[in-house]
């Protein structure tokens, strides 16, 4: 997905809204967060609109979708809960295309217990900690946490790294997932803290970007 002008559009845009973030510019939000991800749709078509099967594309055009429908939802606060569920539909057309990645890419990377010990750890020490704050919507979170978190595993387990070094943007898209989620988590249920929005779509932008260009490039390596 190099020299995409659609990616470039992606940027401009996420910039955008950052801008609006930080001026406190709401009616300007509803231009530049729901443009993202038809942005970033367009480029991953771009990019590999030829290539079969096209059930690798299908998924994640279908996460992007969801995201699409999460980020409207969540530009007002009475629309969390649905929301949620959207972005939850979201990891789990990235879980089926990660896992999709793993069982057709030969041979097979090895499972790395330690790492999915430390992760589940990490998630569910966050959740204890964030429990008695999560009231009535305790099992929708947690529920989207495991799934979340269930993306990053996933990730870890699609690649063997050491040859497929495209796989490193899906680390890190994954990771700033988690942490993006994490943060909206604490400021909506625990305490708010300064800047905290412009913290939440970097992560979020970059997280996008980062899943579908490592992705992108690696469905591109098996041609």
């Amino acid at each position: 997905m190099r020299k995409q002008p659609w990616i470039t559009l992606y940027f401009l845009v996420l910039l955008a809204d950052l801008i609006a973030i930080a001026a406190d510019t709401e009616t300007l939000r509803y231009i530049t967060k729901p443009l993202l991800m038809p942005l970033m749709g367009a480029g991953l078509l771009a990019a590999i609109h030829r290539l079969r099967p096209a059930i690798f594309r299908n998924l994640l055009l279908l996460a992007l979708f969801f995201s699409w429908a999460g980020d409207i939802l969540l530009l007002r606060d009475q629309y969390f809960l649905p929301g949620l569920g959207s972005f939850l539909l979201a990891h789990l057309a990235y879980i089926s295309f990660f896992l999709k990645v793993r069982y057709t890419n030969y041979p097979l990377p090895l499972c790395k217990y330690p790492l999915i010990f430390l992760t589940e750890a990490i998630v569910l020490a966050f959740l204890f900690f964030m429990f008695p704050y999560l009231g009535k919507l305790a099992i929708p979170v947690v529920i989207y946490a495991i799934a979340i978190s269930f993306t990053l595993l996933c990730v870890m387990h699609a690649f063997r790294f050491k040859e497929q070094t495209m796989g490193w943007y899906c680390i890190g898209g994954a990771i700033l997932f988690i942490c993006s989620d994490a943060m909206i988590a604490v400021a909506h249920f625990y305490h708010p803290f300064p800047t905290v929005g412009i913290w939440v779509m970097l992560t979020y932008g970059l997280a996008q970007w980062a899943l579908i260009n490592g992705s992108a490039r690696y469905l591109l390596s098996r041609t």
